[in-house]
């Protein structure tokens, strides 16, 4: 059955929007003021935000707008590849029944600055546990000495690499289930960037967002890496010219702001996936199937 378009009022856009932009400042100036954040710190801070406005609101249109979060990542290293470490599910309901749902399938890279080496959470760190955070005195100095991180066209998403196992997981599943999964960067507030660490007691980073968290779908992803060797990780200028689509979007590369793209496109169906019933064999592979 075919779903009719529903016009979304004003302030319930607005407000999704702010929710998101929300997240995006939260995350952005985390990697701004120590810019070694994991991936999965980092969203885990998004998802915790977003917790932030669980409770449901009533707006002047009497639209009732309600966002719900719940965590189910992490530990990707005793299971397969994920694909997808956020999953966004819009609703919507009238008479309290559902009318239609969107999901958009999110895949976290960070942007790395570029002093540092590749360094994420891995299947050790967690067998360790606590034990990992009890340093002998030879990395003291490396704390205290001043330390200078740089984000620019020449810094590398360094997780993010062309043929590994994860990056062919992603194509596979979109091919095989026809449902979208979008790449979502995480970038400093702007670019080019620097901070010293250690950083100086009281003083906050002053920031205006500019590039921070954006979202490029995969498959623009990988026709820009198409040429690039297996193993490769792609540097930021690599995509940060990178157009995305629809073309009538106004974002800046490389790709969409967050909010941009679920305030903007998912909202209004042209982006993500049209949920069509709750045992969608797809979906249930993400959400259920690890």
């Amino acid at each position: 059955m075919m779903v009719t378009k529903m016009e979304v009022p004003d302030d319930a856009r607005a407000w999704i929007r702010a929710v998101f932009r929300a997240c995006n400042e939260k995350v952005s100036t985390m990697l701004a003021e120590m810019p070694t954040t994991h991936e999965a710190t980092l969203d885990l801070a998004f998802v915790a935000k977003a917790a932030e406005f669980s409770a449901p609101i009533r707006l002047p249109s009497e639209w009732i707008v309600r966002v719900d979060t719940h965590f189910l990542g992490g530990r990707r290293h005793f299971y397969n590849w994920e694909i997808a470490d956020i999953g966004v599910l819009i609703h919507f309901r009238r008479g309290g029944k559902l009318v239609k749902g969107k999901i958009a399938l999110l895949q976290s890279k960070r942007l790395y600055a570029r002093e540092e080496d590749y360094e994420e959470d891995e299947r050790v760190d967690y067998e360790i546990g606590f034990a990992r955070l009890f340093r002998g005195d030879a990395s003291t100095e490396a704390i205290i000495a001043p330390r200078v991180f740089a984000f620019g066209d020449d810094s590398r998403y360094r997780a993010l690499k062309v043929g590994d196992q994860q990056y062919e997981a992603v194509e596979s599943y979109e091919a095989q289930r026809g449902i979208p999964v979008y790449y979502m960067l995480y970038h400093p507030p702007r670019i080019p960037f620097a901070t010293e660490i250690p950083r100086v007691a009281a003083s906050p980073i002053a920031h205006e967002l500019e590039i921070g968290t954006r979202i490029v779908p995969g498959t623009n992803l990988r026709a820009a890496l198409a040429s690039k060797p297996t193993g490769y990780s792609p540097y930021y200028k690599d995509l940060n010219t990178l157009r995305t689509k629809p073309e009538a979007s106004t974002t800046t590369p490389p790709g969409w702001l967050i909010e941009e793209f679920i305030a903007d496109l998912a909202l209004d169906c042209k982006v993500g996936y049209l949920t069509k019933k709750e045992s969608d064999e797809g979906l249930r592979q993400i959400f259920y199937r690890r």
